[in-house]
Formats: structure tokens, sequence, C-alpha cells
């Protein structure tokens, strides 16, 4: 038997720009980072944190101890990958905060499409949803007394 120490999501990327502003718009906190001297030169954020240098760009966030990556590439996936569209939401990240309505004013203000619409649920959570700039579902949920 084993123990899982930590779980994470790496995110393949079309446009790691993109998906950068729209994770770090929303909270999500960079720890980490590789790429290229053209990503860091665009990207003023990363100054603060380790970085190293790679072919391809990535950041790492720190989600409450889960670690959570966006990537435009990797030595261990096919270039393709990255380019694919998601057809479906059969997989969805959940993301618990502290403040739902700020999230949908920051998603508004940043023109991001809310799928679903704030919602009450009978089990004690305020939920929205919105989609990620490669279609990845992300349900914010805000846990209610």
């Amino acid at each position: 038997m084993f123990n899982i120490k930590k779980c994470g999501v790496h995110i393949k990327s079309k446009d790691i720009y993109k998906s950068f502003d729209f994770y770090s718009s929303l909270g999500f906190k960079p720890v980490f980072s590789y790429g290229t001297a053209e990503f860091y030169s665009r990207i003023i954020e990363l100054d603060s944190i380790q970085t190293v240098e790679e072919k391809y760009n990535g950041v790492v966030f720190d989600v409450s101890g889960m670690i959570f990556e966006i990537a435009d590439g990797h030595i261990a996936v096919k270039d393709g990958v990255f380019k694919t569209e998601m057809k479906n939401s059969k997989i969805s990240l959940i993301v618990d905060v502290d403040a739902v309505n700020e999230v949908v004013r920051i998603t508004k203000k940043k023109k991001y499409k809310i799928s679903v619409p704030v919602k009450v649920y009978p089990w004690g959570s305020k939920e929205v949803v919105i989609k990620d700039p490669d279609g990845v579902v992300i349900v914010f949920r805000e846990l209610l007394d």
C-alpha cells in the first residue's frame, strides 16, 4: 500500500499567455515557471518566482497545496495535443473560494464567459461555472453556512 502525498492537474494550453492571464486574474498564485526568454519578457509577474530556461513555456501554481500547471509544451507529450480542442465537459475542476460573487465580478471585468450563472444548491453551496481559454470547465464553489 502507499499514501498519496499530493494531487495535481496539468492543463495543456493552446495559448500560454491567455491561460496565464486567466488563472492569475482569478487568484491562482504562480510559484514556479519554465520557458523561453520571450516568455519571461512578456509576463512580468514571473520575475519574483523561481524560473528555469526551457524550449516550451509553463507555470506552476500552488492552489491550497495542490499542484496546478499550465504549459504550451512538454518533453513527454506530442506537440499536437496542445492544439487539440476540448469537445466536451467530461472533466471539470472544482475550486473552493470564499466569495463566488468576487469571481463573477472579475470574470465580467475580464470579459470571460460564464457557462452557468451563480446558483445556490440545496447541499449548501453557491456556484458559478466558467471555462478557461482552452475550454476546461471550472466550478468555483462557495460553501455556505
